[in-house]
């Protein structure tokens, strides 16, 4: 029956937990719990916009080392941005293909951010801008780790773009404008 059932679909995230006591052992946190028949996909997505989806294939966690030094960088913030940028896809947790801008060619844009968090589990939130109008909100659960990594994923349409990465008080975090040419 497994078989059928193919990708997660529709505003899916990854995060990735790591806890200092586990010597590097990882847990992958699915914020998406629905699942498309394979079968069904012809009729999919329901609604008027479907270049808003984001796709995961299922990917097995898998060990990471973890360094003390990670947690020595002078920031006192309890949940800050270590990393936060555009690629060309995300796979096995990480960015592929970093880039400052998009073409019609690429058809996604892909949001990568990495993050510390000393602080108990919360939420952070993708927005996608389209000509400085909200296109797309995604929200993603943190949890304590010094190395947190998630990412949002969006269709693209030519002209300006902006993600603003904001946490759980609305206070934004980082962003990145960037175009995308015919």
């Amino acid at each position: 029956m497994l078989r059928n059932f193919s990708k997660l679909r529709i505003g899916a995230t990854a995060s990735e937990y790591h806890h200092p006591g586990t010597r590097g052992l990882s847990i992958l946190l699915i914020t998406v719990l629905l699942t498309i028949p394979s079968e069904s996909y012809g009729a999919w997505p329901p609604g008027d916009h479907p270049e808003i989806i984001s796709e995961l294939s299922h990917i097995p966690a898998k060990p990471t080392e973890y360094r003390a030094d990670d947690e020595d960088t002078g920031n006192t913030d309890t949940l800050y941005v270590r990393e936060f940028l555009l690629a060309r896809d995300v796979v096995e947790r990480e960015p592929v293909d970093v880039v400052e801008s998009y073409t019609m060619s690429d058809a996604r844009a892909w949001c990568f951010v990495r993050l510390h968090n000393s602080e108990e589990m919360q939420n952070i939130y993708f927005e996608w801008y389209y000509e400085d109008e909200l296109y797309f909100e995604m929200n993603s659960r943190v949890g304590l780790s010094p190395n947190w990594r998630v990412y949002s994923s969006i269709g693209l349409q030519p002209g300006s773009w902006r993600v603003e990465l904001k946490d759980r008080d609305g206070n934004t975090l980082d962003e990145i404008r960037f175009e995308v040419r015919e």
